[in-house]
Formats: C-alpha cells, sequence, structure tokens
C-alpha cells in the first residue's frame, strides 16, 4: 500500500517532469510559429517565458529545480558555446581582415570601460558594481546572435565578425566579470592583493584554455583515425564538451566556458570532415537549449525587477544600446577599409543573452553579501538590456540588412550548379525574367565564358569551403544542380538544403529514372520537371529549340492559353516581382508571372518528326 509520503512525493515529481515537458514543448512550438510567421524566435521566447513566470505564476524554475537550475543553465549554455566554436573557422577570421581582431579587443576594453564609467554616472552604482555590469555586458551573447544570423541571413563579412565577436567575446567577458568580481570582493574582505587575485584567474585561464586545445587535437585525431563509429561519434562528442567543461569549471568559475570555446575552435580547424555532421548535430541541440533558456531566464524576471528599471536605470540601458555600441564599433574599425553600410550594421547589432543573464544573478547576492548594496540593481539592468536588445535588434536585422543592402532578399537568387551551354541560356532568360543568377564550374572554360557573357559566376567546388566565403549566399534562395553527373547533383543538394531547406533545392531528374533504384539513391533535392528533366532530355531539347523563351502571362493570356499554343514546351521557372520558383503540375503560373520556358519551333518539330521544316 503506497503512503502518503511516498504519494506526495510522486505527485511533487509530476509536476516537475509536467513542467519540464511543458517548457520543451512550448520552445519548439515557439521555434516552429517563428519560423512559420518569419519572426525572431526569441522575441516570442521571452515573452512565453515572461507569461509563464512573473504574470501567470506558472512557472517558477528556482522551485522547480532548485540547487540544481545554476549548474543546468551552465551546462547549457556550455553546450551552446561549443556548438559556436565549431563555426570559427580560422580562414574566415582571415578573411574577415584585421577589423575582427580590432572589434573583440574593442568589446573587452572600450565597451568594458564605457559601460562602467556610464553606470557610475547615470545609476550612481558604485564603481565596484559599475565594473562588474560593465564586464557582463562585453558579452554579445551567441545565444542571441546565432539564431538572428541565421533568419536574417545578411552578408557573410558582417555575419562572420558578428558571429566571431559574439562567440569569443561571451567567455571572455564572462571571465572579466570573474576578475572584475573577485577584485571587487577582495578590496571589500581585505584579503589579498589585486595582482595575486589577477594573476591566479589568469593563470586559471590559460589552464583552461589549454584543457580546451588539447581536448580538441586529440578528438580530433581520433575522429580521423576512425575511431568512433558514426553512431558513436556525435555521442563521444557531447560526453567530450561536458568533461572538458567540467574540468575547466574546477580550476575557477567561468573557466569551463573558454575551455569548450577553445575545444570548439580547434576541433573546427583540424580538417576532417566529419566535424560538418557533428556541427548539425550539435546545432539542433544548440536551438533546444536556447528555446528552453529564454523561457526559464525570463520566468525568473520579477515585477519588482522590472519596477527597478524606471528612471536612471532605463536611461542607462538606453545609453548602452546607442551610445557604448556605437563607440566600440567607430574605435574598433577607425581608419579600416570596412564599408560604411557594413560598419552601421554591425555597430546597431550587439545583443546580449544567457551567459550575461547567469553571470548577472551569480554574482549579485555575492556583491550585496560583500556590502555592495547597489549590486541589487545588475540583474534589472542586466535583464533590461537583453530584452531591449533582442526586441530592437532582432526586430530591425532584416530590415536595416535590405535597406543597407546586406540582407537576403528571399525567392530573388539561384544558383545554378553547372555552367554549360544550356544552363547559361537558360540563366539569360533568367535574368530577362527578372531573378538574380549565379553560375557555378569547376571548369575554367565554362566559368570564363559566364563571366564574358556578363553573369555572376564563381570558379570552384560548390561544395569547398571556399565556396562559402565567395558565393553571395545571402541573395540565394534556391540552388539547381544541374551539371552532367546525378550524383554530384545529389550532393549539391543535400549540402545546401541543410540551409535553404529541403523543398528549396531542385536537381535535374537522374537517367535512370525518379523511380528506379539508381535514381532513388541519388534523389536528394526536388526534381519538378519528371522525365523531362534529364540533363541529356534538357540539353537535347535546347539544341533542337536553340531558345529560352520569357513570356509574360496576363488575364487574357493564361497558361492553358501558353500550353494550347505550345503544347511541347518545357515550361521551368516563373518569376514574380523578381521572386523566382520552378513549376511543376502542383503549381501552375498565374497572371502577371514571366514564365520561362524552351520553346518549340517549326525547325525543332521537324527535326523531331524527321519531316523539312
Amino acid at each position: 500500500m503506497t503512503s502518503f509520503s511516498e504519494g506526495s512525493s510522486h505527485d511533487s515529481a509530476l509536476h516537475v517532469v509536467t513542467l519540464v515537458a511543458l517548457v520543451i514543448g512550448l520552445g519548439i512550438a515557439v521555434q516552429w510559429i517563428a519560423s512559420r510567421a518569419r519572426l525572431p524566435a526569441l522575441i516570442l521566447l521571452l515573452a512565453c517565458g515572461f507569461t509563464l513566470g512573473p504574470v501567470l505564476g506558472v512557472l517558477d524554475p528556482d522551485a522547480m529545480l532548485g540547487e540544481l537550475l545554476q549548474p543546468v543553465i551552465s551546462v547549457a549554455v556550455a553546450i551552446v558555446l561549443f556548438e559556436g566554436g565549431l563555426t570559427l573557422r580560422v580562414e574566415e577570421a582571415r578573411r574577415a581582415g584585421p577589423v575582427l581582431g580590432r572589434l573583440i579587443a574593442s568589446g573587452l576594453v572600450v565597451g568594458f570601460a564605457a559601460v562602467t564609467a556610464l553606470g557610475a554616472a547615470i545609476a550612481g552604482l558604485s564603481l565596484p558594481t559599475a565594473a562588474v555590469l560593465g564586464a557582463i555586458l562585453v558579452v554579445t551573447g551567441p545565444t542571441v546572435i546565432l539564431p538572428m544570423l541565421r533568419q536574417a541571413r545578411i552578408s557573410m563579412r558582417p555575419a562572420t565578425l558578428l558571429k566571431w565577436e559574439g562567440i569569443v567575446n561571451d567567455p571572455l567577458g564572462a571571465l572579466l566579470a570573474v576578475v572584475v568580481f573577485q577584485i571587487a570582493v577582495a578590496d571589500a574582505t581585505a584579503s589579498g592583493g589585486t595582482l595575486e587575485v589577477l594573476g591566479g584567474l589568469l593563470l586559471r585561464a590559460a589552464g583552461a584554455g589549454a584543457i580546451g586545445a588539447v581536448a580538441g587535437i586529440l578528438l580530433g585525431r581520433a575522429l580521423g583515425a576512425d575511431l568512433f563509429t558514426e553512431t558513436l561519434r556525435s555521442p563521444a562528442m557531447l560526453a567530450a564538451v561536458l568533461l572538458v567543461y567540467a574540468a575547466g569549471e574546477n580550476l575557477g568559475p567561468e573557466n569551463g566556458l573558454l575551455a569548450v570555446t577553445v575545444f570548439g575552435v580547434v576541433l573546427a580547424n583540424t580538417g576532417d570532415a566529419s566535424i560538418e555532421d557533428i556541427q548539425h548535430f550539435k546545432e539542433q541541440i544548440s536551438v533546444l537549449l536556447v528555446s528552453v533558456l529564454f523561457i526559464v531566464l525570463s520566468a525568473r524576471i520579477s515585477l519588482d525587477d522590472m519596477g527597478a528599471l524606471l528612471g536612471a536605470p532605463a536611461i542607462l540601458v538606453a545609453a548602452v544600446i546607442f551610445v557604448v555600441r556605437p563607440l566600440v564599433v567607430a574605435v574598433a574599425t577607425w581608419r579600416s577599409k570596412l564599408p560604411r553600410g557594413e560598419r552601421l550594421l554591425v555597430g546597431w547589432i550587439a545583443p546580449r543573452g544567457v551567459v550575461a543573464a547567469a553571470v548577472a544573478s551569480a554574482f549579485e547576492l555575492q556583491l550585496v553579501a560583500a556590502g555592495h548594496d547597489d549590486a541589487r540593481l545588475l540583474v534589472p539592468i542586466v535583464f533590461g538590456v537583453i530584452v531591449a536588445t533582442v526586441l530592437l535588434h532582432g526586430l530591425t536585422i532584416t530590415a536595416m540588412a535590405h535597406r543597407l543592402d546586406l540582407g537576403a532578399r528571399p525567392g530573388t537568387g539561384i544558383l545554378i550548379v553547372g555552367a554549360s551551354n544550356w544552363t547559361l541560356a537558360l540563366a539569360d532568360a533568367l535574368t530577362r525574367a527578372g531573378a538574380f543568377v549565379v553560375l557555378a564550374d569547376a571548369r575554367y572554360h565554362r566559368v570564363s565564358r559566364a563571366r564574358r557573357e556578363g553573369f555572376v559566376s564563381y570558379y570552384g567546388d560548390v561544395l569547398s569551403e571556399e565556396a562559402g566565403y565567395e558565393l553571395p549566399l545571402e541573395r540565394l534562395s534556391w540552388v539547381l544542380a544541374a551539371t552532367d553527373d546525378d550524383s554530384y547533383n545529389a550532393l549539391v543538394c543535400l549540402d545546401f538544403a541543410r540551409d535553404l531547406g529541403r523543398s528549396a533545392v531542385l536537381q535535374l531528374t537522374p537517367e535512370g529514372g525518379e523511380r528506379g533504384k539508381e535514381g532513388e539513391h541519388r534523389t536528394v533535392g526536388r526534381t519538378p520537371w519528371g522525365d523531362g528533366g534529364t540533363y541529356r532530355a534538357l540539353a537535347s531539347a535546347y539544341w533542337l529549340r536553340e531558345q529560352f523563351k520569357v513570356t509574360r502571362l496576363t488575364e487574357q493570356f493564361t497558361h492553358d492559353e501558353l500550353r494550347q499554343r505550345n503544347p511541347a514546351a518545357v515550361l521551368l521557372f516563373k518569376v514574380v516581382d523578381e521572386r523566382i520558383a520552378p513549376i511543376d503540375a502542383e503549381s501552375p503560373p498565374a497572371a502577371g508571372a514571366h514564365v520561362v520556358y524552351l520553346e518549340e519551333t517549326p525547325h525543332s518539330r521537324a527535326l523531331e518528326t524527321g519531316q523539312p521544316g
């Protein structure tokens, strides 16, 4: 017979499980809604957490997890930072130029000094509290900036600057906050000199960096030697991240974040091809963790915290956004060759995220205990900056990038892989219809001809890492793999589907037939043109017809009318207001669309029938 205490324990555990399931389910639901509505997910996540927490009182993370809350948050942040580190390629940093290093240094020095000075001048904070706040707000947060960049799809260089700054400055800012905090506490308790404290912290940070570097080298070699089966690669990586984080934390607070970041960067630059697959696995975990973290952390904001923002703290939050960030970027880009538009975009985007919130929550009570009563404002100010930057930057990054001609143009650009004679003619027709077209090929004479004819083109393998830096990916919404190698076409679609989505990657129908065993194996992208969409069929049709035609449909001249007049025409694409899409049986073009197709001519009909034309 179950005792009362056992029943009570079960009910309590069930309540926690229900809340955890609710948070995870809501997090993924919000991500789905945001992707469908094309809204910044982080804004909806913050609103969801704030509604469940202080407004409705349904979710209380501290009561739910107790002392486990901070460790769980820290481990989740470590995994997100590691995933961010996996995206940092040294070659990418070289291409960004010296501005990247100057931006990171400026954020750490100028950003720290400016926020510290403004905190004391505007909000009346004591110097120790203002300095801790300045160190915390150095971070720009990969938990926020990475989802923003994935959604906004801005140009490569400003995206690289923002990504590297966010990932590198996150652990460095946290460590800086630890250093400043320890000095403040040491001064308050008169225990130990500043130099002694600083030396010990720097030594432990160096040790954490060494742990991450050694782990990255060892695991990179293990992966390169195929010591792990495919099913064990990702679990082994996750276990290694947790072990590296724990080892770093044992050296000192926040050193684990530095260790996992270095671990990720070193591993990303080992050159092992399997890292990319592991990176996608980690990216999916990070989406889940970020969703949960933002709901949990925003649920911890109390109404009293929000009330404490009124007055001078709110002015300080505005100063951090509108004064400090532009100043940091102005110093970093002074006398640099960075274009004005990119300076403006980078100077505006600097959202704060989970690490800032976690560090502020951890240091507030300890500073108060050390005699700094004004430290009670730390959490409200930091959360004010987080909410303001996520809202302002999340809602404006896409529009501002478009205004500065640095953003994606949904549906308007297509990359055609394979610059043969007929794809050049197709590219010309698509351009005349209003689409933006990029041609790519690994054969120089083909790319050379494309350039002579005025096309934007790329010489090289689009699957290479180099292509990611050279191609204007922010302007591409479609890919057509149109080489004479069906297997390569499938690989191209597999690679680009990760960023563009499966529905936006097109490939020519494999010669074995869509329904054949070989064809199924090599079909990864959409094959919208059926049996008439093989390389051989399209190339032959082009040589017979010798032209791609562009026709604008109207209310009087409809798709059906076009079909009746030219029943053998091969309809390929439609372009409406510069937005391109393939034509298939399920999506016939409507009035106003420009239709790109292979026209049947008397000459081609004669050749096909064997009759004189």
